[in-house]
């Protein structure tokens, strides 16, 4: 069982910094897509059966390895993170502020380039398979319709990575919006990069900056 200050720590991640912007994170941006019956064949209606989703398909994609290629690996992993994730919930809490800034149009643009950037990301990363493997280890109910799922990562040499997530409810599924990686945040990272590039650069310097990595990725992994 999680003590109570892990369990802020992690809500706090979702809302983006502070416990005052809790109820923010409850209520999804008018652009949160509903679940497809494609989708659903993907998700099942509990936490643990996303997660299970997401941990299947990088598995699956670390076997292909170099056998499949980055595009192969790809092909795995995209349709699976873009159901497990909630993308527009993700994009309204990492930009903060300024999503409501942006217009209808742009919004759309981050959603998608958001997806696909995670999926890069993780097809590059994910691309050997050599025993490791992902296993659930606990459940907590953070706070209405806001589930964490704490798990590990194992590698072939004993090494044991965390990763936590923090999924909500939307509709009859559940979806991730953080992911806590042997305890750094995700959403936290982008929030603070991407808000200091829009509001340094603008926002087309950031939908710029995350298409050169993906092409990165792409052209740096085989």
């Amino acid at each position: 069982m999680l003590n109570k200050s892990v369990i802020m720590l992690l809500t706090c991640a979702v809302t983006g910094v502070t416990p005052a912007l809790s109820a923010a994170a409850v209520t999804a941006p008018a652009a949160s897509m509903s679940a497809t019956s494609a989708d659903k064949t993907i998700l099942a209606n509990t936490p643990e059966a996303t997660i299970n989703a997401l941990d299947a398909a990088l598995i699956k994609s670390m076997q292909g390895g170099s056998r499949l290629g980055y595009r192969g690996r790809y092909r795995i992993v995209a349709p699976v993170v873009q159901t497990v994730f909630d993308y527009p919930r993700i994009a309204s809490l990492t930009l903060g502020a300024l999503w409501n800034k942006l217009n209808p149009g742009q919004q759309k643009e981050f959603v998608e380039v958001l997806a696909d950037y995670t999926a890069a990301t993780y097809a590059a990363r994910f691309d050997s398979f050599n025993g490791e493997r992902f296993a659930i280890v606990s459940s907590e109910t953070l706070q209405h319709g806001t589930e964490g799922i704490f798990s590990t990562f194992t590698q072939r040499n004993g090494k044991v990575h965390r990763f936590d997530y923090i999924l909500q409810k939307q509709g009859d599924q559940w979806r991730i919006v953080n992911v806590v990686a042997d305890g750094v945040s995700d959403l936290s990272l982008k929030r603070a990069e991407y808000t200091e590039t829009v509001q340094k650069k603008g926002f087309a310097a950031l939908i710029a900056h995350l298409k050169a990595q993906i092409a990165g990725y792409a052209k740096g992994s085989q």
